[in-house]
């Protein structure tokens, strides 16, 4: 099983509009408890885009995996169905650092 704010791999083909495409890190965003009750899990790609959107995040605590977290683009998947497994992990975040990016991946749902 795959961890909040471990990265790995995936594939996000097929893709249509401007929905991240093809194989790139993502990251677990969702608790483990999400995965542990329904056997789904949710992940945002990261990029190496220059673009500055709002829900980017730049990733600093990483150790081999740079780039920018797009909240915008997160999914739910189901990761044992695709084939992913913790082996596949490649770097994660610190704890203080995943605080920060699910505070801003809050933002996307607050009410005015």
């Amino acid at each position: 099983m795959v961890k909040q704010g471990e990265i790995f791999y995936l594939d996000f083909d097929p893709s249509k509009g401007h929905e991240e495409k093809k194989k790139r890190p993502a990251i677990v965003l969702s608790n483990d408890v999400v995965f542990k009750t329904s056997g789904m899990t949710i992940v945002a790609p990261i990029s190496s885009t220059t673009r500055n959107f709002p829900m980017y995040y730049q990733l600093t605590s990483t150790k081999t995996i740079y780039g920018k977290v797009l909240l915008d683009q997160t999914v739910s998947l189901d990761l044992i169905a695709r084939g992913v497994s913790d082996k596949n992990v490649i770097d994660q975040v610190s704890k203080q650092e995943l605080q920060e990016i699910i505070y801003l991946y809050k933002l996307l749902f607050s009410i005015d």
